[in-house]
């Protein structure tokens, strides 16, 4: 009686994108045409924000935007406005390009088959805010889909346990994501071309290394919560986290191998999935 033989686990890839690139068609088609190259080798997830278009239209609806320490402030009224923008206009015109590029990709948002939920941060500024964490996940949507060939493009909304609108930073769920699904590799995308020393990158960051910079203050300010948020999620699985920016076709490839951007991982590289580690 033949048996057959089990198909090794595919490393997985989760990759959050920005809402300026979210915006820009001419990034996304090449972009596009790099994650098919690597949906051969990789499961992969996108995971995007799009924070500018809700801003935008917020105000032309006569909302007035509020931040505290870099954080939307979103009321039970805007919280309306971020769901239609993320979770529709931004999530559904990437849907449509990947799709229109040969990429079979599925919107989702948090709610959807309870994905990720989150949890309010409660008052601030005395606002009451729908700006929250992520409370817990359940990857079996995420699981189905992967299954059957498709690519998840995941928004940053969701609901809380009594079924209200949770607005998340993406970056946030990103790494959640990444952490809960056992990610080989998170990256994120951004406007920036890495962690900078001078006008050079930085190539590769270890643990002891990032904290080293930010005490010398190589890294301040925005990207420090970037780089720590990539050491937890280092010790929490993640085998590396990159940071960098798109530049067109093979980007992608390129922040894979450390030409491109800044890879944080241990000092010693993690073991291939299903190699023998005993010699």
């Amino acid at each position: 009686m033949s048996t057959a033989t089990p198909q090794a686990p595919r490393p997985r890839f989760t990759v959050k994108i920005g809402g300026r690139m979210a915006e820009q068609e001419e990034q996304l088609r090449p972009f596009a045409a790099d994650l098919k190259d690597l949906r051969s080798e990789y499961d992969l997830v996108l995971v995007h924000g799009g924070g500018a278009e809700v801003t935008r239209i917020s105000e032309q609806l006569g909302f007035r935007p509020v931040f505290h320490e870099g954080i939307r402030v979103t009321t039970r009224e805007e919280m309306d406005v971020v769901e239609m923008i993320l979770s529709g206009k931004v999530n559904k015109r990437l849907v449509r390009l990947f799709q229109a590029c040969g990429l079979p990709a599925v919107g989702l948002c948090g709610a959807d088959g309870r994905l990720y939920s989150g949890r309010s941060l409660g008052v601030i500024r005395d606002l009451e805010t729908r700006t929250g964490q992520v409370s817990g996940m359940e990857l079996g949507v995420l699981r189905c889909l992967l299954q059957e060939g498709y690519f998840p493009v995941v928004s940053s909304t969701t609901m809380d346990e009594e079924g209200g609108g949770i607005n998340i930073n993406a970056d946030t769920v990103a790494f959640e994501l990444a952490c809960a699904w056992g990610s080989e590799t998170l990256m994120f995308l951004s406007d920036i071309p890495g962690v900078l020393k001078g006008d050079a990158v930085i190539p590769r960051l270890a643990p002891e290394q990032v904290k080293s910079e930010i005490r010398e203050g190589t890294i301040s300010g925005g990207m420090i919560p970037k780089a720590t948020s990539a050491l937890e999620a280092l010790k929490r699985g993640v085998g590396r986290v990159i940071v960098g920016q798109y530049g067109g076709r093979g980007s992608l490839q390129a922040l894979l191998e450390g030409t491109m951007g800044t890879r944080f991982e241990a000092a010693e590289a993690r073991p291939e999935s299903g190699k023998d580690e005993q010699r």
